[in-house]
């Protein structure tokens, strides 16, 4: 048995298909590739095939991962070849690893995604001045949120601080009125955000007129802590 690790991309018509469907395509593209999975046990064996935190709908990506069990060796170029010509136009396997049969699952390594976050300003702002009321953001200790939480049939409000799970924020690029943010957030079972919460709190507490309906989300990577360090998930279990 031999254990794969996949990197993917997910763009154009397909950011707008579920985590569930997504699954349900991945399946479908390596029974057609005839690529040899390895199945669980039991009444209902299903092929053994574990995806990486969920992406929202309408998020596009360039680093989803996704580990198959094999029972034989492949090469990894054939591999990628084959089941990218069974998948659909916006699901693109980009690279391939071999990664150790007893590695922790994705979801139990997974500590950080990075996006890039598009929006456009109601009214300009200097550039200089952006960076400083960032800057501004980022000296915070707490970040304060509200949720409704529901537990048992009952609804209650709980208050979040959001902080520790901002690792970095940062302006990528301003042109007029357009502006990219780059911004490395927590994700997985630790703690949880998403850009576009983030992007509300920015334009509240520093009062930037962030048009919030022109948000689009773009996630570059997803990452694992070691030594303070961002590594891949293709760098863990090698």
């Amino acid at each position: 048995m031999y254990k794969v690790r996949m990197r993917f991309s997910k763009k154009d018509f397909m950011i707008f298909i579920s985590h569930l469907d997504l699954a349900r395509v991945m399946e479908r593209a390596l029974r057609r590739a005839d690529v040899p999975l390895c199945f669980t046990q039991g009444f209902n064996p299903h092929p053994k095939i574990s995806f990486a935190t969920a992406l929202a709908l309408g998020v596009s990506s360039d680093g989803e991962y996704v580990d198959i069990e094999i029972e034989e060796k492949i090469d990894l170029n054939i591999l990628k070849e084959k089941i990218n010509k069974e998948l659909p136009e916006g699901i693109h396997i980009i690279q391939c690893q071999y990664i150790d049969v007893k590695s922790k699952p994705l979801m139990a390594v997974i500590e950080y995604s990075t996006y890039i976050v598009r929006c456009v300003l109601a009214d300009d702002v200097n550039e200089d001045k952006l960076n400083a009321l960032i800057k501004d953001f980022m000296k915070n200790k707490e970040i304060i949120i509200h949720k409704i939480v529901k537990k048992k049939n009952k609804t209650r409000e709980k208050e979040i601080n959001i902080r520790p799970f901002i690792r970095n924020l940062e302006l990528l690029n301003k042109e007029d009125c357009n502006c990219i943010f780059k911004m490395t957030l927590a994700t997985g079972s630790k703690g949880n955000l998403k850009p576009e919460v983030l992007i509300e709190q920015l334009k509240d507490r520093m009062k930037i007129s962030i048009l919030l309906d022109s948000i689009r989300v773009h996630r570059l990577g997803l990452y694992s802590i070691k030594d303070e360090r961002l590594i891949e998930p293709l760098e863990i279990g090698r």
